[in-house]
């Protein structure tokens, strides 16, 4: 269900003559939504490392509809394309800023692997003595906020994005910046490519690599089990319709949905 970018206007009387806040609330939500990239067809041609480990970022048969060019259809809502927004003019704002630190480079920096093929875009790096630090910005409402500084840990999406990057760059360290979007608080989280991560970032590689030799062989993967147009992985997926339409493509070949094992 779409929310509202204005709330509670339905409960406020208006008795002006020349402004209607229901319909600038209308007109609002319409703006942002018209900042959306239109739906079409595209197609990719790498795998995106802050898509991974979330959503139909797990989904092998979706990368393999994307790879094979299908209709993206965007379903965010005004206030998701808001927040994005946010997300945006917080990583420019703090990577300006982290600019004027000694050591740093605060612009984003294109990361390409051709096997598996991998395409993302770096927030922060230092080089200090010879070893590089990957730095990735993040921003936090404040639930999100109080539980990653509670457990002193990152999403698992935002891990496997991070750890993507270190391997690239065969960085040993890195960290989160992650900003209290109510409050513009600073948490710093360090990530370290120690045993366990490194088993992590294996292990999501070589799904990549799975997943792209099927996509290879024209191997379509059958659609998770029990999956629905409304349940995860499917939920906001771009290309929920095509894949669903008519029953939608079979399918050959069983791939698992993208998990970190816990051992």
């Amino acid at each position: 269900m779409a929310r509202e970018i204005v709330k509670n206007l339905k409960f406020k009387k208006h008795t002006g003559k020349f402004f209607d806040p229901e319909l600038f609330a209308q007109l609002l939500d319409e703006s942002y939504r018209n900042t959306k990239r239109a739906d079409g067809s595209m197609t990719k041609k790498s795998f995106s490392p802050s898509s991974l480990g979330y959503g139909h970022g797990k989904c092998p048969r979706y990368w393999y509809m994307a790879f094979s060019g299908a209709v993206f259809i965007d379903d965010n809502d005004a206030v998701a394309v808001a927040n994005m927004a946010q997300g945006t003019q917080a990583h420019e704002r703090l990577q300006k800023l982290i600019s004027t630190m000694p050591e740093w480079r605060a612009e984003e920096e294109e990361i390409i692997s051709e096997y598996p093929p991998i395409r993302g875009f770096i927030d922060l790096i230092m080089e200090y003595d010879g070893e590089t630090v990957i730095g990735e910005i993040k921003t936090a409402k404040q639930e999100v906020w109080d539980t990653r500084q509670s457990e002193m840990k990152p999403t698992e999406n935002h891990m496997l994005q991070l750890l993507t990057y270190m391997k690239l760059k065969k960085a040993k360290e890195g960290f989160f910046l992650y900003e209290n979007k109510n409050t513009q608080e600073i948490l710093v989280i360090p990530i370290y490519m120690n045993e366990k991560n490194t088993r992590i970032i294996e292990e999501t590689f070589a799904w990549m690599c799975e997943v792209w030799d099927n996509f290879k062989n024209g191997d379509l993967p059958k659609r998770p089990e029990g999956a629905t147009k409304s349940k995860m992985p499917c939920t906001y997926c771009p290309v929920k319709k095509e894949c669903y339409e008519k029953g939608g493509p079979v399918g050959t070949v069983e791939i698992d949905l993208f998990s970190v094992s816990n051992t």
